[in-house]
């Protein structure tokens, strides 16, 4: 549970809303859309990457971030 706190935290829900409304075509572009560093945004989408959440389109030399949901439900079930 904790792991999918971190990777839906407010920085990285506003990260995602930032790739779907404005559609940066870079990671340095979204970097600067978000105030934050280069290298920290790369991590990230990398992390948003293994759950599904965003993908890197490759276009000549940049990598771009795309959303893959517009949505999504976290279902917990506390049932052991």
């Amino acid at each position: 549970m904790k792991s999918v706190a971190n990777v839906l935290s407010k920085e990285n829900q506003h990260l995602l809303k930032i790739i779907a409304e404005q559609e940066p075509q870079s990671v340095t572009e979204l970097a600067a859309l978000t105030d934050r560093a280069v290298s920290n945004v790369s991590r990230t989408l990398k992390t948003l990457g293994k759950y599904n959440l965003v993908e890197m389109q490759s276009t000549k030399n940049m990598h771009r971030p795309t959303v893959n949901h517009q949505a999504f439900l976290v279902v917990v079930n506390n049932d052991q």
